[in-house]
């Protein structure tokens, strides 16, 4: 019964919150998005919010650790949506930038940018094999949306040139307290900082890693 009265309250939930939302609220377990879902929420303008001063500091920190810990770096961004992050490192000596993300919307979005140094690929993170290697492998608020997330880390970690480092991005809830627990199990975390925006009292871990 008790089961039964979980899932009428999260299909509901499922069915018209946005995917940010969702990831936020729905109990530990991966939030299954379509790519139609995606395409209509970027079109729409659902997440042109990632881009305003909520999630400025957030921005900044994964930038300065990349800038910072890997100064001339091949970065590879999963889930990289309409390519903030990528307008963040423009400015940045870094060597290259690849971004991938399931809605082609986004990617095109992210295109129009036109960001000097920057490519952008439709691809699924749960699927998606790089074909050459990488200084950092960011996953920015996107692991909610994998299943074992933790192995699909590890699989991108075979990517890295020697001495890559990962950097994850995780909303501070209880499912990514738990998914920062697995990631302990296999990866040494070299540092992390609490990002907390005061108006909204959103927090999110930020933290770099490395394949132990």
């Amino acid at each position: 019964m008790v089961g039964f009265f979980a899932k009428a309250i999260r299909w509901p939930v499922k069915r018209f919150l946005p995917p940010a939302v969702k990831a936020r609220i729905l109990p530990a377990r991966s939030v299954s998005i379509s790519d139609a879902t995606w395409n209509q929420e970027y079109g729409s303008g659902t997440w042109d919010y990632l881009g305003t001063t909520r999630e400025f500091a957030r921005y900044s920190v994964i930038a300065g650790y990349c800038r910072h810990l890997k100064p001339s770096a091949r970065v590879l961004d999963v889930g990289c949506g309409a390519g903030v992050l990528a307008t963040w490192l423009s400015s940045a000596s870094i060597s290259s930038y690849f971004g991938v993300d399931l809605s082609e919307v986004a990617i095109e979005q992210a295109r129009q940018l036109n960001i000097r140094g920057a490519e952008f690929a439709v691809a699924d993170a749960a699927t998606f094999e790089p074909s050459q290697v990488f200084d950092v492998i960011v996953f920015n608020e996107m692991l909610y949306y994998l299943e074992n997330p933790e192995e699909h880390v590890r699989r991108f970690a075979r990517s890295l040139a020697p001495g890559g480092l990962l950097i994850v991005s995780i909303w501070y809830h209880d499912d990514g307290i738990r998914t920062w627990k697995r990631l302990k199990a296999g990866f040494d975390e070299l540092d992390r900082v609490r990002i907390t925006h005061a108006p909204t009292r959103f927090k999110w871990d930020v933290a770099v890693l490395r394949l132990r």
